[in-house]
Formats: C-alpha cells, structure tokens, sequence
C-alpha cells in the first residue's frame, strides 16, 4: 500500500468497533429471527401486530448490517460517502442507546423492584443489575457521540476527499 492510501488509525479502529457492532447486531437479528419464524417461541406471543413488528425491527436490524458493512468497505476505500454514513450511524447508536439507557433508568425508579435481590445471590439487587445495563447502553451511546466528533472534524473532510478517496468503486 503507498503511504497516501492508508487509512488513519482511528479511522480503522472506528472500523473495527463498527464491524464489531455489526456482528452483534445479526447475531440479534438471527436468533430474533429464528425465534420468530422456526422455533415459534414464547418469547415472541402468536398475536399477529407483536409478530409484524417484531419482523420489521429484524429487517430494520439486518438492512443497517448491511448498510455498516458497504460502511466499513467504504472507510477502508475512503470514500466520502463512508465519512457521512458514519456520521449517521454515530447519531443513530447515540440515540438508540441514549434513550435506551434512560428507559432503563426510569423502569428502575418506576417499577419499585429496585431494593429486590437476587434469589440466588442475595448480595445483589437488582438496581444494581439496571444501573450497570444503563451504564453499558450509556457507554455504547458514547461511541456514537465518538463518531459524530471524529468523522465530523475539518481534517476527515480533507482525509475522505483527497486523491484516494472516491465517490463511486
């Protein structure tokens, strides 16, 4: 590879973070899937509008698969549409996650099983378990405030519109 079409080291590791998400995402998918259609579940009721939308939100999960995997071909390639797809899936994780992370918050106070513990392990409750899944679905929102920042400087716009990056390929 010639010095000029590397790729920064921030931009793969936003790659391979974003890869890794990906898989996460069909590995959800595929078993939500599989619970849906093969296994008939009860995880997923046998009432027609739940198995509607339970589809959709599988296809909604598989088409941006799909769309972080054309992403991550195109970051490497440094494609200026790649620079502007990640900018959409960094708004689109921190909102997720964000409202995620504050619905879990707010079923903690409301549901007043906070001071419940464990029957297994009566050291913990399970406000607990819900403030340490608030604070991963936090820190999961913080990777899409890391994209927005990140391939929203100044510099990426001249990185993803240099001689190496194209708009087509």
């Amino acid at each position: 590879m010639h010095e000029e079409q590397r790729v920064s080291a921030g931009v793969a590791v936003a790659a391979v973070v974003l890869g890794l998400m990906a898989m996460v995402g069909l590995l959800i998918a595929g078993f939500s899937a599989f619970a849906l259609f093969i296994a008939h579940s009860a995880l997923i009721p046998r009432i027609t509008s739940v198995r509607v939308a339970a589809g959709a939100l599988d296809v909604l999960l598989f088409a941006l698969v799909i769309l972080a995997t054309f992403t991550i071909v195109g970051l490497f390639r440094r494609n200026s549409w790649a620079r502007y797809s990640m900018i959409f899936l960094g708004l689109l994780d921190f909102v997720v996650f964000a409202i995620m992370a504050a619905g879990v918050l707010v079923a903690r106070v409301r549901s007043g099983m906070g001071a419940m513990t464990l029957p297994n392990n009566p050291n913990v409750t399970l406000g607990q378990i819900l403030l340490w899944l608030a604070a991963f679905c936090a820190m999961l929102a913080l990777i899409g405030v890391w994209w927005m920042a990140y391939f929203g400087r100044s510099r990426m716009l001249g990185t993803f519109s240099g001689p190496a990056a194209r708009l087509t390929q």
